[in-house]
């Protein structure tokens, strides 16, 4: 197969062309649940997936990424981050069915997939956009629907037995929109027809607080008049469009085995699959787009760079990561002092090379923004070409006033709302003093670390409580950069102001 980097996106590579080598373009899909906004976890199965298909390209093969979106789902709560009540009324509906509640599109649904396509949009990733209510109302999905009516009961036979005792009463593959009330979650078929393909239903279930019509009529499968419950939804798909590929989360291992059973049933090739962690909210929970919990992609915009976003969907999809703040500023870092050589690089930066900014870091941006309490960019501008050349910085300046835009986001949303001045005893303030004696003595930012730790020893105290000292001092926090090189970045007379004007809010 070629000499590749031993990395997951090659190793997902190989595994497809060895179960197909006879094709020469593979068909890979992600999901999308238009119940909410998109958030970061969504685009990022769209990179991951692109890293897969940008593998596949590298081995001489083909590939289409299909990004479908599950908008004839019911609503089945209101989330978290729209103040929109009135959508109680419409609780069951599917998505594209039930009013936008920002009043700019066609649906509720179509406001989410309008987000989700801008977002694709910045990622600069060419992929093919299908809507399940489109693809269920427009016949794309008509010959896969009768085939699995034809295969009901087999289908029913792999399903149940996955069920709980208690839910498998009256269950059945096919959720018929009612006529009556378009609800979609409280329909519940008593009898079909394979041939006819169509079903005869009342509307009599319920769920949460959330009850049927009592409607009962019959009417066809087709033309969108309702939808297969998701897994065996997800084996319509993956037969319909002949899927090769799709990663999933680590909660749906069984899932996805569930719908290629479902696939293999109707006679066709399930794809290969690869599941992935999820990614975590700061406390640990569950990044959920219903809920409003979570980093979204339009806040990482916000604060970090899209290679940023990209290496973080690269680094080993297989663990689990907590997101916060700081993991914004830490991938940043990372992308900003990546080497060209690292086998990484090409995925992260697969829209151009990364300008040379002479080893400049976002922290050192967060820093200087913090040290100085400035956020002209301009004036940022001149304190950073100091340190890092007015030539370099000159030549890549739209770049780091993209930078720049997002630490002063970050310094505002993150770093002002929690800044305090320490509480200091005398002899620390003294301390403190020593430290501006040191740096008048020298530039050298080693022979500042290193005093810093001598200042400390001399006094009995820990090093890494002076330096806690030092950064509230500074920087109103408990912890910070390297001293020795952020004396240089902010320069001399900046860190007498700061220790100057906390001493004396300190001490009155």
């Amino acid at each position: 197969m070629g000499n590749y980097p031993n990395l997951w996106p090659y190793q997902e590579a190989q595994r497809i062309i060895e179960r197909w080598p006879q094709k020469s373009r593979y068909i890979l899909e992600t999901g999308f649940g238009a119940s909410g906004h998109p958030h970061m976890g969504t685009i990022g199965e769209v990179v991951r997936t692109f890293y897969v298909a940008k593998a596949l390209r590298e081995m001489g093969r083909e590939s289409e990424i299909i990004v479908f979106s599950d908008d004839m789902d019911g609503l089945r709560k209101i989330p978290g981050n729209i103040d929109a009540p009135w959508l109680k009324e419409h609780l069951g509906k599917p998505v594209t069915r039930i009013p936008d509640p920002y009043g700019c599109h066609e649906s509720f649904g179509h406001h989410m997939n309008a987000e989700l396509n801008e977002m694709m949009a910045k990622t600069g990733i060419q992929a093919t956009f299908r809507s399940a209510s489109e693809c269920y109302a427009d016949g794309t999905f008509d010959e896969g629907i009768r085939h699995m009516f034809r295969h009901m009961q087999g289908i029913m036979d792999l399903v149940l037995p996955t069920m709980r005792p208690e839910n498998r009463e009256g269950w059945f593959p096919w959720l018929p929109v009612c006529e009556n009330c378009g609800k979609v979650y409280t329909t519940r078929v008593e009898s079909y027809d394979p041939d006819a393909v169509t079903v005869t239903y009342s509307c009599t279930g319920s769920f949460r607080d959330v009850h049927g019509c009592g409607y009962r009529g019959t009417q066809s499968a087709l033309g969108g008049r309702g939808k297969f419950f998701w897994k065996a939804d997800w084996a319509l798909r993956w037969y319909v469009f002949d899927v090769d590929f799709e990663m999933h989360g680590k909660d749906l291992i069984d899932s996805a085995k569930l719908s290629k059973a479902i696939v293999r049933l109707l006679g066709g090739d399930p794809p290969h699959t690869m599941f992935y962690e999820l990614f975590l909210t700061e406390e640990g929970r569950k990044i959920s787009k219903s809920s409003g919990i979570g980093i979204t992609m339009e806040n990482w915009g916000r604060w970090g760079t899209q290679d940023s976003l990209n290496l973080l969907m690269f680094r080993n999809p297989r663990q689990q990561k907590r997101l916060s703040p700081e993991t914004v500023i830490q991938y940043t870092d990372e992308t900003l002092t990546m080497k060209p050589d690292d086998p990484q690089y090409p995925f992260i930066y697969y829209r151009g090379d990364r300008p040379d900014l002479g080893g400049l870091r976002y922290s050192d941006i967060i820093n200087l923004v913090n040290a100085i309490s400035e956020t002209d960019p301009d004036i940022l501008l001149e304190y950073l070409g100091r340190s890092f050349g007015h030539e370099r910085i000159r030549a890549n300046e739209p770049f780091v006033r993209e930078l720049l835009e997002k630490a002063i986001h970050y310094y505002e949303d993150f770093i002002l709302p929690t800044r305090k001045t320490p509480e200091l005893t005398e002899a620390e303030w003294a301390m403190v003093g020593e430290f501006e004696q040191l740096i008048e003595r020298t530039d050298d930012p080693e022979e500042i670390q290193t005093g810093v730790f001598n200042i400390a020893r001399a006094h009995g105290m820990e090093p890494k409580r002076f330096f806690q000292i030092l950064y509230g001092v500074l920087l109103g926090s408990d912890h910070g950069p390297r001293l020795g090189g952020f004396v240089t970045l902010v320069g001399k007379e900046r860190i007498r102001e700061l220790i100057r004007a906390a001493r004396e809010k300190a001490l009155g």
